[in-house]
């Protein structure tokens, strides 16, 4: 359960660190079309927030420069709507990564066992690093259906990139749950769900802990190439991130 708490919470900061570091890049025309079919699952998971919160719907805009792809209204239980959207988009985050481990053999095999990575964190950070990221050479053996998943659920992790108001949600609500999961245990009671039972032989002690694992490597790798991309030259760096506000517009020098 410690080891599952620090995946999700690195995911959720890793997540923050996209959110910041992305700008405007997913209300680019050419991006949005291209990246079209992976963002569909975090539209699905931002339309489910705004039926279950009356937030009015406008539509899409899939190839007009400038504007998000899901365009919504406001929200009128802000306090409602923000973490449950927050919350669903990761969710679907890291349902779709799950998928990617159960169908991909390859991949699978590809990623560290939990327990392997639990004792690798034990020896301090460089074993820990070390176990985590896969070498070249092991990269170089997935197949095209594997890279194709990979590439796809890196577009994914682009689209749940969570700003500030969002990532401080998600981390109250998860950090919130693991609370009072671990209080419970303390004091004897048991959530069979998540108990050592059906849920953490199936998924947490195999498939679902590399998909947590899958998450943060492709979020660790988005975090730098973004950080590479606002250190290109504003007179040469067409993909240059470009600073939006909290609500998405895109921030204009006066």
């Amino acid at each position: 359960m410690l080891l599952l708490s620090c995946l999700i919470l690195s995911i959720a900061l890793m997540s923050w660190a996209i959110g910041q570091l992305r700008g405007d890049l997913l209300s680019r025309g050419v991006l949005k079309c291209f990246l079209f079919p992976s963002l569909i699952p975090d539209v699905l998971a931002r339309t489910i927030a705004c039926l279950a919160t009356a937030t009015p719907i406008r539509g899409l805009s899939p190839w007009k420069d400038g504007e998000p792809l899901l365009l919504e209204g406001d929200s009128p239980v802000r306090r409602l709507s923000l973490p449950l959207t927050s919350v669903l988009r990761v969710s679907v985050l890291i349902a779709a990564s799950v998928t990617c481990v159960i169908k991909i053999e390859s991949l699978s095999n590809l990623l560290p066992n939990p327990k392997a990575l639990e004792f690798a964190a034990q020896r301090g950070p460089e074993a820990f690093f070390a176990k985590l990221l896969p070498t070249a050479a092991e990269a170089s053996a997935l197949g095209l259906p594997a890279l194709l998943a990979v590439a796809a659920l890196a577009a994914m992790t682009l689209a749940a990139g969570l700003r500030n108001s969002e990532a401080v949600a998600t981390l109250l609500v998860g950090g919130g749950t693991m609370g009072i999961m671990q209080f419970g245990d303390w004091i004897g009671l048991r959530f069979s769900p998540f108990s050592n039972g059906w849920f953490l032989q199936r998924f947490y002690e195999a498939e679902f802990g590399k998909a947590l694992i899958l998450l943060l490597i492709i979020s660790l790798c988005l975090t730098v190439l973004l950080m590479l991309l606002h250190a290109v030259p504003a007179s040469i760096g067409r993909l240059r991130p470009r600073p939006v506000s909290a609500q998405g517009r895109l921030l204009t020098r006066a």
